[in-house]
Order: structure tokens, then sequence, then C-alpha cells
């Protein structure tokens, strides 16, 4: 028998919808990115996750990079979704900050590989510079959003004098960055409950109090 005719062939599955497939792949990865790294996620394991030939993926991501890279989209498609819808119904800055985390936090419990993954970004940049120009071009639709809410909460005087509107941003992208680490390291819902409700007197600058003096 001819060994090109016996040779089992590498294709797209004809009897799955390929644009199921394409989600699978991209969750699926973005769980391995997330769990092992950059480095240590295969073409193999994807597939073998998904329940697809390895070949199969090449219909849909011609590298690893861009599976990496899609999976990044889809996770700045969340948040920005998210946070947009998030602002909607508010006019002050305080409680279009709140009603981010609450959103940022539903997404963490919602999506377990999201906090992950999203940890491991700024370091698989820098170990992968060629991930850094397409990564940041993606960002920059949620940059520019922020970067909005934050010149607006200035204009409207809803800060103190000398908070400009990128140190307002810087802070949101710092408490965001931080509430990330977090939430991955501990994996506790409650505390991370809590540790949002915190950060939301913290704004509101209601955390602290005066001692009374006796």
């Amino acid at each position: 028998m001819n060994p090109l005719v016996s040779r089992k062939k590498l294709g797209r599955p004809c009897s799955v919808d390929p644009g199921e497939t394409r989600k699978r792949l991209i969750l699926e990865a973005r769980r391995l990115f997330a769990e092992i790294g950059y480095d240590a996620t295969t073409n193999r394991l994807v597939a073998d996750a998904v329940g697809i030939t390895t070949g199969a993926i090449y219909h849909y991501f011609p590298s690893k990079k861009d599976l990496y890279i899609a999976a990044y989209a889809e996770v700045q498609d969340m948040v920005y979704g998210a946070l947009e819808t998030a602002v909607a119904d508010h006019e002050q800055f305080a409680d279009k900050f709140s009603s981010m985390l609450d959103a940022l936090a539903t997404i963490s419990t919602q999506e377990p590989s999201f906090i992950g993954f999203v940890v491991g970004v700024a370091a698989e940049s820098q170990r992968h510079p060629e991930l850094i120009q397409d990564l940041r071009s993606l960002r920059m639709r949620t940059v520019m959003f922020l970067h909005e809410i934050c010149e607006e909460a200035v204009r409207k005087g809803e800060v103190n004098e000398g908070i400009t509107g990128q140190v307002l941003h810087d802070m949101i992208d710092v408490v965001i960055s931080g509430l990330s680490r977090f939430s991955h390291v501990v994996n506790d819902s409650e505390r991370r409950r809590n540790v949002v409700d915190g950060l939301k007197h913290l704004m509101a600058g209601s955390v602290l109090r005066t001692p009374v003096v006796r």
C-alpha cells in the first residue's frame, strides 16, 4: 500500500464548526499559557486539549506567537467590554472606579485562566520581545478608554489639585495589576471581595481615620 495513501491526514475536522474550534483553541491555549507559560506550551498540548491533530492548528493559527496574540486579544476584548459596561450608568469617577473593580472581579471569577494569563503577560513579553509590539497595540483601546475617564475626572474637578490625569491613570493601572497578582497568588474569592471593597474605600478616602486624642 502506498504510504502516502495510508498516512493519516492532518487537517481541519469536517464535523466541527471552525468558529467553535477556534474559540476552544484560544481558551485551552490561554489556560496552558497561564499554567505552564509560553515556552512550555506546545501546539501538541493545545491540540490534545481541544481534541484535534497538531497539524489542524495551522488552519487557524500559523504559529504559537499568533495563538498567544489571539488569546491576549480576547482578554483585551473581555476587559474593554466589561469596563465599558461598568461605567455606562455612572457620572462620578468614584462610582466608575468602584464599578470597574466589580467588573474585573467578576471576570476573574468566571474565567479561571484569566488572571494567570494576565499576570504572566509582562514577564513573557520581556522574555520574548517579538510579542511586545502586538501586545502593546492590542492594549491601546483599553489604555485610551481609561485615559479619557481620568482626564474627564480632572476636568470636572473630581480629584485633588496636583493629581493629573496621567497620575490618576497610573494609579488605576497599579491598583488593577496589584489586584490581579493578589488574586492569582491568594486564589480566595472572599479575600478578593474584601480587598475590592477596601480599595473602593481607599479611593474614596475613607480607609484611614484621625486618631482620637485623649
